[in-house]
Protein backbone atom coordinates (compact mmCIF):
# COMPACT_ATOMS: atom_id res chain seq x y z
CA UNK A 1 0.00 0.00 0.00
CA UNK A 2 1.05 3.40 -0.78
CA UNK A 3 1.66 5.76 2.20
CA UNK A 4 -1.11 8.82 1.58
CA UNK A 5 0.76 12.29 2.75
CA UNK A 6 -1.24 14.82 0.64
CA UNK A 7 0.54 17.59 -1.97
CA UNK A 8 3.45 18.65 0.44
CA UNK A 9 5.73 21.70 -0.49
CA UNK A 10 9.12 20.38 -1.98
CA UNK A 11 11.73 22.38 -2.98
CA UNK A 12 15.08 22.20 -5.16
CA UNK A 13 18.11 24.35 -6.11
CA UNK A 14 15.98 26.55 -8.34
CA UNK A 15 12.54 25.62 -7.59
CA UNK A 16 9.59 25.54 -5.27
CA UNK A 17 7.01 23.00 -5.94
CA UNK A 18 3.61 23.66 -3.48
CA UNK A 19 -0.13 23.13 -3.70
CA UNK A 20 -1.75 25.76 -6.56
CA UNK A 21 -3.81 29.02 -5.46
CA UNK A 22 -6.23 31.34 -7.06
CA UNK A 23 -3.52 33.74 -7.11
CA UNK A 24 -1.51 31.86 -9.58
CA UNK A 25 -4.20 32.17 -12.39
CA UNK A 26 -2.26 35.02 -13.49
CA UNK A 27 0.97 33.59 -14.02
CA UNK A 28 -0.80 30.48 -15.73
CA UNK A 29 -2.57 32.53 -18.15
CA UNK A 30 0.53 34.66 -19.18
CA UNK A 31 3.08 31.50 -18.76
CA UNK A 32 1.34 28.75 -20.73
CA UNK A 33 -2.32 27.94 -20.67
CA UNK A 34 -2.41 30.32 -23.81
CA UNK A 35 0.00 28.46 -25.51
CA UNK A 36 -1.17 26.07 -28.47
CA UNK A 37 2.80 24.41 -28.23
CA UNK A 38 1.98 23.87 -24.43
CA UNK A 39 -1.47 22.04 -24.59
CA UNK A 40 -0.31 20.50 -28.16
CA UNK A 41 -0.10 16.90 -27.27
CA UNK A 42 -2.80 17.53 -23.91
CA UNK A 43 -6.31 17.21 -24.40
CA UNK A 44 -7.17 20.88 -22.62
CA UNK A 45 -7.30 23.70 -25.64
CA UNK A 46 -5.52 27.31 -25.04
CA UNK A 47 -7.57 29.44 -22.79
CA UNK A 48 -9.39 32.08 -24.35
CA UNK A 49 -9.79 34.44 -21.23
CA UNK A 50 -8.66 34.26 -17.17
CA UNK A 51 -12.22 32.66 -16.31
CA UNK A 52 -10.95 29.19 -17.71
CA UNK A 53 -8.24 29.50 -15.64
CA UNK A 54 -9.70 30.60 -12.64
CA UNK A 55 -12.42 27.41 -13.31
CA UNK A 56 -9.39 24.95 -13.55
CA UNK A 57 -7.98 25.93 -10.81
CA UNK A 58 -10.31 25.94 -8.45
CA UNK A 59 -11.46 22.10 -9.45
CA UNK A 60 -7.52 21.25 -8.86
CA UNK A 61 -7.58 23.36 -5.24
CA UNK A 62 -10.72 21.37 -4.28
CA UNK A 63 -9.17 18.11 -5.14
CA UNK A 64 -6.11 18.83 -2.08
CA UNK A 65 -9.07 17.75 0.50
CA UNK A 66 -8.13 14.26 -0.81
CA UNK A 67 -5.27 12.98 0.72
CA UNK A 68 -3.83 10.89 -2.55
CA UNK A 69 -3.89 13.89 -4.91
CA UNK A 70 -0.55 15.07 -5.72
CA UNK A 71 -0.27 18.11 -8.06
CA UNK A 72 2.36 20.86 -7.86
CA UNK A 73 2.57 24.02 -9.48
CA UNK A 74 6.27 24.81 -10.64
CA UNK A 75 7.69 28.15 -9.26
CA UNK A 76 10.91 29.76 -10.25
CA UNK A 77 12.57 30.81 -7.09
CA UNK A 78 14.57 34.07 -8.93
CA UNK A 79 11.75 35.30 -10.17
CA UNK A 80 8.83 34.23 -7.70
CA UNK A 81 6.72 33.30 -10.95
CA UNK A 82 4.94 30.45 -11.74
CA UNK A 83 6.15 28.25 -14.79
CA UNK A 84 4.62 25.17 -15.00
CA UNK A 85 2.74 22.02 -13.13
CA UNK A 86 3.79 18.41 -12.17
CA UNK A 87 1.37 15.63 -10.72
CA UNK A 88 1.25 11.92 -10.20
CA UNK A 89 -1.62 10.07 -11.62
CA UNK A 90 -2.57 6.64 -11.67
CA UNK A 91 -2.62 5.86 -8.30
CA UNK A 92 -2.21 2.14 -7.65
CA UNK A 93 -2.46 1.17 -4.28
CA UNK A 94 -1.96 -2.80 -4.99
CA UNK A 95 0.81 -2.38 -7.44
CA UNK A 96 2.47 0.45 -5.26
CA UNK A 97 3.05 2.69 -8.53
CA UNK A 98 2.01 6.09 -9.78
CA UNK A 99 2.27 7.54 -13.24
CA UNK A 100 4.15 11.46 -13.31
CA UNK A 101 3.46 14.41 -15.83
CA UNK A 102 4.11 17.97 -16.54
CA UNK A 103 3.84 20.66 -18.39
CA UNK A 104 6.48 23.96 -19.09
CA UNK A 105 6.36 27.60 -20.10
CA UNK A 106 7.76 27.24 -23.43
CA UNK A 107 10.45 30.56 -21.89
CA UNK A 108 11.96 27.97 -19.68
CA UNK A 109 12.34 24.98 -22.10
CA UNK A 110 16.22 23.50 -22.90
CA UNK A 111 17.05 24.40 -19.15
CA UNK A 112 16.60 21.42 -17.29
CA UNK A 113 14.06 23.09 -15.13
CA UNK A 114 11.45 20.34 -15.40
CA UNK A 115 14.18 17.51 -15.33
CA UNK A 116 14.91 19.16 -11.97
CA UNK A 117 11.49 18.82 -10.84
CA UNK A 118 10.78 15.48 -12.65
CA UNK A 119 13.99 14.36 -10.12
CA UNK A 120 12.27 15.64 -7.11
CA UNK A 121 8.81 14.76 -7.91
CA UNK A 122 10.41 11.02 -8.55
CA UNK A 123 12.15 11.27 -5.29
CA UNK A 124 9.09 12.10 -3.34
CA UNK A 125 7.11 9.14 -4.80
CA UNK A 126 9.62 6.63 -3.76
CA UNK A 127 10.64 8.32 -0.40
CA UNK A 128 7.23 9.56 1.22
CA UNK A 129 4.50 7.51 -0.81
CA UNK A 130 6.69 4.25 -0.68
CA UNK A 131 6.26 3.68 -4.07
CA UNK A 132 7.77 0.68 -6.12
CA UNK A 133 7.40 2.03 -9.78
CA UNK A 134 6.79 5.23 -11.09
CA UNK A 135 5.59 5.24 -14.62
CA UNK A 136 4.99 7.76 -18.07
CA UNK A 137 4.35 8.40 -21.62
CA UNK A 138 4.55 10.75 -24.06
CA UNK A 139 3.19 11.07 -28.35
CA UNK A 140 6.24 9.78 -30.43
CA UNK A 141 6.05 13.51 -32.07
CA UNK A 142 7.04 15.23 -28.53
CA UNK A 143 10.60 13.57 -27.55
CA UNK A 144 11.36 16.88 -25.82
CA UNK A 145 9.13 14.87 -22.87
CA UNK A 146 11.12 11.85 -23.40
CA UNK A 147 14.76 13.53 -22.75
CA UNK A 148 13.59 14.65 -19.45
CA UNK A 149 11.97 11.45 -18.41
CA UNK A 150 15.22 9.85 -19.60
CA UNK A 151 17.02 12.54 -17.90
CA UNK A 152 15.67 11.75 -14.90
CA UNK A 153 16.52 8.22 -14.75
CA UNK A 154 13.71 6.90 -16.15
CA UNK A 155 14.43 3.44 -18.53
CA UNK A 156 12.28 3.22 -22.11
CA UNK A 157 10.15 0.27 -22.47
CA UNK A 158 8.39 0.21 -25.36
CA UNK A 159 6.42 2.36 -28.32
CA UNK A 160 2.64 1.85 -28.40
CA UNK A 161 -0.12 2.79 -30.30
CA UNK A 162 -3.21 4.79 -27.66
CA UNK A 163 -6.70 5.73 -28.44
CA UNK A 164 -7.34 8.92 -26.50
CA UNK A 165 -11.20 8.94 -27.54
CA UNK A 166 -12.16 11.93 -25.61
CA UNK A 167 -9.97 14.21 -27.57
CA UNK A 168 -8.40 12.41 -31.16
CA UNK A 169 -6.10 14.88 -32.01
CA UNK A 170 -3.56 13.10 -29.52
CA UNK A 171 -4.27 9.55 -30.17
CA UNK A 172 -1.21 8.45 -32.02
CA UNK A 173 2.11 5.93 -31.33
CA UNK A 174 3.27 6.96 -27.73
CA UNK A 175 6.54 6.23 -26.05
CA UNK A 176 6.56 4.70 -22.80
CA UNK A 177 8.97 4.63 -19.47
CA UNK A 178 9.54 3.49 -16.18
CA UNK A 179 11.88 3.58 -13.06
CA UNK A 180 11.72 1.35 -10.24
CA UNK A 181 12.76 2.76 -6.43
CA UNK A 182 16.01 0.64 -6.40
CA UNK A 183 17.52 2.14 -9.58
CA UNK A 184 16.56 5.32 -8.94
CA UNK A 185 18.38 5.34 -5.67
CA UNK A 186 21.26 3.40 -6.94
CA UNK A 187 21.42 6.12 -10.05
CA UNK A 188 21.10 8.87 -8.08
CA UNK A 189 23.14 7.91 -4.94
CA UNK A 190 26.35 6.83 -7.49
CA UNK A 191 25.95 10.05 -9.32
CA UNK A 192 25.54 12.26 -6.62
CA UNK A 193 25.78 11.74 -3.27
CA UNK A 194 23.70 14.40 -1.50
CA UNK A 195 21.05 14.18 -3.62
CA UNK A 196 18.53 13.58 -1.55
CA UNK A 197 18.95 15.93 0.92
CA UNK A 198 18.27 18.90 -1.49
CA UNK A 199 14.92 17.52 -2.64
CA UNK A 200 12.83 17.62 0.76
CA UNK A 201 9.75 18.57 2.29
CA UNK A 202 9.94 21.98 3.93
Amino acid sequence: MLHHVGTQQLETCRLILRQHQMADAENMYENWVTDPEVCRFWQWEPHKSISETKALLAGWIEEYTKPDTYHWIIILKRTSQAIGYIYLADIDDERNSVSVHFALSQKYWNQGIMTEACKCILSFAFDALGAEKVHSNHHIRNPACGRVLQNAGMRYIKTAYKQVPECERISGDYCYYEIIRRSFHASNSRNDPGFGERFCAL
